[in-house]
């Protein structure tokens, strides 16, 4: 969580920010990470993972995936395992942080308060400033609370200090350094036969009997064969979206006005006027007064309130008017400009006051906000048109009206799509960008899980929308006629036939290099070409990929190997010089930089250890997991195990 915010720099009133959070702190706890309410999801040690914990962990990640891809739906974040992951995350942020109450790791109400005052996400945006409703507006954004934040950065600063021991504790010898070194540089002279299909003889046409067994017999990757139609399924579809209403909505003016004041009048918009300024309170007016006039003068008020025998100055900083306890001297001061210093006669008595800092008040004017006022405005009212038409159409289908009467009755519009695939394609097999974005993703899937005939529930897609539907027609999957799929068998076939025609060649030309032939000579007999390359374990170059490489690092010299390079293309591959490293050629930061990359493994080799020592010694298994909260959590309605 502290990643989030701590790019950013301190305020400038760190040390009151400093002082007031840890009166804040100190007053309501900094509690253990793992110990929110709610009933435990799972309980490891003197830990827990609270199913409200859990909810928030996997929202965030939700949140944070679609900041990177707006399409992205917590359903899909949940059919991808993200649940299960973040899950696991805090189970195993659970075990290190009872192991560290265990051993008796504490973090002080200073460390956490020093974290908190380093982020600058609570500053605001136009004065640069620490503003606590800046601070709660950041932290509600992410989904936290100021007391989940301040058990967050408690979590983060007692995991931290646990795993960096972990993770610091081996110490990587030079000798080992120096080992990846020479093996990351070693290199090795390469030469191979390369067959492809640009070398295969003609392929003669295939007889109707061939093509017509080769449809039928050819396997596909889920064993039915390979040339199936697919199921299709023949939908009706009812959709309640929420831009179709946002287009029909037309906001009254004194709506946005009305909105637009009270935005301005509770700070929501621009920013308020500001003032700091030191008050220097009197006896009398005279008093004031002259103090008044030193401080014009440039003279310290603690020097002045020394000599005149007066309180200690009260300074006040980017504080708003209504933050000021005495309201008369408030106004008088927000009166003042910027180093201006005056004799202030208040509720209290008298004063002189110094302004240091004077911030008027700027505000956006309200055609600047129309556009999104009314944006906001007709999402909100769009929304509320959106409900009621799902009332009024629900209610119609409560008293038993098919889809087609209660969309009449309603005047929802029905959509009618006949057969396609779990994909959009049609029976044609045809594929239509649009369609599939529109139906694939969410709704066609639930239709495949459906019988024929009967109208589903209401289901939410696209985090704001609703649809219904009914499957009207099943087409069930039947093999290909060989007159449907006749140009693309007869591709596949000759593809298969040029692979098994090389297959044939390679095998040939690895049998005759290993009774000692000469490459260049049996390149020339099969119709291949030959390559060479000298490359470490991390290049590649030309027919020589990562595959091929790597293999060739396990070879012996001047030993062949066949090696399959995808369909229609084989390499027969030697090694025939091995080219140690010179560690001498090694530069100090080469080292520096492998044995750093090292005690990073050994680092984290050591806390995933430690993880799956901790969970066996807390007796963590998958029964220990409360599947219903964690269904419940993650917004599922059916008790599962993580995916």
């Amino acid at each position: 969580m502290l990643s989030n915010f701590r790019s950013f720099a301190q305020s400038p009133l760190a040390l009151i920010i400093i002082v007031l959070l840890v009166l804040a702190f100190a007053m309501t706890g900094a509690g253990g990470i793992f110990t929110g309410s709610g009933t435990a999801v799972v309980v490891v040690g003197n830990e827990q993972v609270s199913q409200r914990e859990l909810a928030t962990a996997f929202n965030r990640e939700v949140a944070r995936l679609q900041e990177q891809n707006p399409e992205i739906t917590a359903e899909m974040a949940r059919e991808e395992g993200i649940a299960g992951q973040i899950l696991q995350q805090q189970i195993t942020f659970a075990a290190f942080a009872a192991r560290a109450n265990d051993i008796g790791l504490a973090i002080s109400d200073e460390a956490i308060v020093r974290e908190a005052a380093a982020i600058p996400a609570f500053l605001n945006p136009v004065t640069e400033r620490f503003d606590r409703d800046t601070m709660i507006t950041a932290l509600r954004r992410v989904g936290l609370t100021e007391e989940q934040f301040a058990q967050d950065i408690e979590g983060d600063l007692l995991r931290s200090q646990l795993m960096a021991t972990l993770a610091n504790a081996t110490d990587i010898p030079d000798q080992i350094a120096a080992t990846r070194y020479l093996v990351a540089e070693e290199q090795r002279r390469m030469s191979a036969l390369i067959l492809d299909a640009s070398t295969a003889d003609e392929i003669e046409d295939p007889t109707e009997e061939q093509l017509q067994a080769f449809v039928a017999e050819t396997p596909g990757t889920d064993g039915q064969p390979l040339f199936t139609r697919p199921e299709f399924r023949a939908i009706t579809l009812a959709r309640f979206q929420l831009d179709d209403f946002i287009r029909d909505v037309a906001i009254d003016e004194s709506i946005l006005r009305e909105t637009y004041d009270y935005e301005v009048e509770t700070n929501q918009l621009g920013s308020p006027a500001l003032r700091s300024f030191i008050q220097l309170t009197t006896s009398d007016q005279a008093s004031a007064e002259a103090a008044a006039e030193r401080l014009a003068g440039g003279e310290l008020a603690p020097v002045i309130a020394s000599e005149l025998g007066l309180d200690t100055p009260l300074q006040q900083d980017n504080v708003q008017l209504f933050e000021i306890p005495d309201s008369q001297l408030g106004e008088t001061v927000f009166s003042m400009a910027e180093g201006e210093a005056r004799a202030v006669e208040g509720r209290f008595g008298w004063s002189a006051v110094l302004v240091s800092l004077a911030e008027e008040e700027a505000v956006p004017s309200f055609e600047d906000e129309r556009e999104r006022l009314q944006s906001d405005a007709a999402r909100a009212q769009a929304m509320d048109d959106m409900y009621g038409a799902i009332s009024a159409f629900e209610s119609a289908r409560a008293d038993g009206a098919s889809l087609e009467v209660a969309a009449e009755s309603t005047g929802t519009p029905l959509e009618f799509y006949g057969p396609l695939a779990i994909n959009s394609i049609d029976e044609n097999l045809q594929f239509d960008v649009e369609r599939y974005q529109s139906l694939a993703p969410e709704i066609l899937p639930v239709a495949f899980e459906q019988v024929a005939g009967f109208a589903i529930d209401l289901q939410t897609y696209n985090e704001t929308d609703f649809f219904t539907l009914r499957v009207d027609e099943i087409v069930p999957t039947r093999p290909f006629e060989l007159d449907e799929v006749r140009e693309q068998a007869e591709n596949r076939w000759r593809a298969i036939q040029v692979d098994t025609q090389l297959q044939a060649r390679a095998e040939d030309a690895f049998a005759q290099l290993e009774a000692g032939d000469d490459l260049e000579l049996v390149s020339l007999m099969t119709g291949g070409r030959t390559e060479s390359s000298t490359l470490n374990r991390s290049q590649t170059a030309g027919a020589f990929t990562a595959g091929a490489v790597s293999n060739a690092f396990s070879m012996e010299l001047n030993d062949y190997q066949l090696l399959p390079a995808g369909e229609g293309r084989y390499l027969v591959m030697t090694v025939d010089e091995i080219i140690p490293a010179d560690i001498t050629a090694a530069s100090v930061g080469d080292l520096a930089g492998i044995e750093s990359d090292l005690a990073n493994d050994v680092g984290n080799d050591v806390i995933f250890a430690t993880r799956e020592f901790l969970l066996r010694e807390y007796e963590i298994t998958d029964e220990s997991i409360n599947y219903e909260l964690y269904s419940l959590a993650i917004g599922e309605t059916d008790p599962s195990s993580p995916r």
